[in-house]
Order: structure tokens, then sequence, then C-alpha cells
């Protein structure tokens, strides 16, 4: 586990190596921004090539980082969901969706490097495998996937966003992909793999033991308060976003590292924004309160 201080924020962001027989994967990438601090990071552990880079999910802070990787490590796969193979078949295909701007920098200019995966396929590092678990919801492509070697799961977002030994956690219910009904049967999907011994968690810190299924129980009870939360002040508050927005700060307040200084209320503001829309749009708030537009 490598702490790429994205934003500059510790213990945000957490991106996971996995070496075995002298086989290596990446599972996400940060930002751009954080590459250099993660080539530092790879040499210092004595890895020099990456057989496969995993895109959990489209988010820059997961795939920000593939174009500059992807170059300095040209024999990488790129491994990904095949939801991006049936992007004209659905409403995402438009040339503004990041989902479509991803694929087609995919196609363009990494075309016979890209694996499309999809559940229950496998990449094998020798007798390490990788199984790949759907975990639609955060967004609809988003994967999942369980070293099934050491049962340690890579949930990406799917699950939420945790921070460990802080007691904080957040639905990842950001628009305009996010999908309740989704993201709640993912949770139960995953939480219902036997004998998980251990989940990597982007957002951060790897949980084990008991703490395996309290991550998963937190997930259910977190994702359940900030919904009752939108939905009690949308309706009380006549859909202000503003006042929804302040009523889940003051109930649930800000992650362990996010200071004055590196995250204004301003950016907490959008974070908690983009939540409360997700919500408002899946849960169609608008159409089942009606909100004096005065």
């Amino acid at each position: 586990m490598f702490d790429c201080l994205i934003y500059n924020m510790k213990e945000q962001m957490a991106l996971f190596v996995i070496e075995n027989n002298g086989k290596t994967v990446l599972i996400d990438t940060g930002t751009s921004s954080e590459v250099d601090s993660l080539l530092n990071h790879l040499q210092n552990i004595g890895i020099d090539h990456l057989d496969y880079i995993f895109s959990t999910h489209v988010h820059v802070d997961h795939i920000g980082g593939v174009k500059r990787l992807s170059t300095q490590f040209p024999e990488a796969k790129i491994v990904v969901s095949e939801f991006y193979q049936k992007l004209p078949e659905t409403k995402f295909a438009k040339k503004e969706s990041d989902l479509a701007e991803y694929h087609e920098y995919l196609v363009q200019n990494l075309k016979n490097r890209v694996i499309y995966v999809g559940e229950g396929d496998i990449i094998s590092l020798d007798d390490l495998k990788l199984e790949i678990y759907s975990a639609p919801g955060h967004t609809p492509e988003h994967i999942a996937i369980l070293d099934r070697k050491n049962m340690n799961l890579f949930p990406g977002d799917s699950i939420g966003g945790h921070h460990l030994g802080s007691g904080f956690s957040r639905p990842t219910a950001y628009p305009p992909y996010f999908n309740h009904e989704s993201y709640s049967k993912t949770v139960k999907k995953l939480s219902q793999i036997d004998n998980v011994k251990s989940i990597s968690l982007a957002h951060f810190g790897v949980a084990t033991g008991p703490e395996v299924q309290e991550v998963f129980k937190i997930s259910e009870d977190v994702f359940k308060a900030y919904k009752d939360t939108v939905v009690e002040s949308y309706q009380k508050n006549n859909g202000d976003l503003n006042l929804i927005i302040t009523a889940l700060l003051d109930k649930f307040g800000r992650s362990p590292n996010e200071i004055k200084h590196n995250r204004p209320d301003a950016l907490i503001f959008r974070t908690l924004g983009g939540i409360s829309i997700g919500f408002i749009n899946t849960l169609d708030l608008k159409s089942k309160f009606k909100v004096d537009s005065k």
C-alpha cells in the first residue's frame, strides 16, 4: 500500500502494488500529479516493471496516471471493465462522457494493450489469481478485484470511502453515474464472498480480521444515514442544496485529514454537494417532493 498524498492530503488515497514470482500489478494510479511519487515508491521497493495496470473505474483519482504510466511501462497491459466495449449501446456513449473519453483514449493509444474483463474473469500472476467482480453503483463500469491466494479484496470506490482508525466514512454517491440500487447490491454481493481476510481500501487503509465485516456493515449504515439525511433535508429545506450540504456537514463532519489549508470549505461543499445531487437524482426526489421554486 502506498499513500500517494493526493492533493497533498495524507491518508486520503491509497494505491496498491501486487508482486508474485516477478510479475507485478498496480491497482489504480492516482492523478497524473502523483505519478512521480509513485515511480519513486516503486523504485524504493525494487519494482522496475509493471505487467498490469488495473483501472477499477473512470474517476480521475483512479485513472489519471494511466497515460504517463503506460509510457513509463510500455509492456504493461491496461485492465478495464468489459462495460467499455458496450458503450455504443448505452446512454454513456456521448462524446462528453468521461467514460467515452477514457475508452476513446485507450482504443486510440493503447489498443493492443487493453484487456477487457467481466464477472468471474481471472488475471494470473502464476499461482496468484486475481478474480474480477462486477461492482456497479458508484459508476456503471466499476470492477472489484479479489486476490484469491491471499483472499484480499480491492473494492476501489464500490463500497464507499473509509478512513480506517478514525471511524469516518462517506458513501461514494457522486453524479452523474451513481445508482443507489446497484450500489446497495454491490455492497451486499461483495460482503458475501466467503473467507475474505482483508480489504485494501482506496480511501484509506487495509481492513483485516473482524474489521472486514465491520467495513461492510459501516458501508451499509453510512449509505443509509447519508441517504436519509439528504431526503429529510430535501423535504425540510424545500430542495435548497446549500442547506442539504450544511446538514450533511453538521451531522457527519470532515474526514480526519481534510484540514482547512488543504481542503477548504468550498471543496468540502463541492464534495458533499456531489453526494447530495447523486442521491437527489437517483432517488428522483424532485418528482417525489414538490419544491416551491420561489
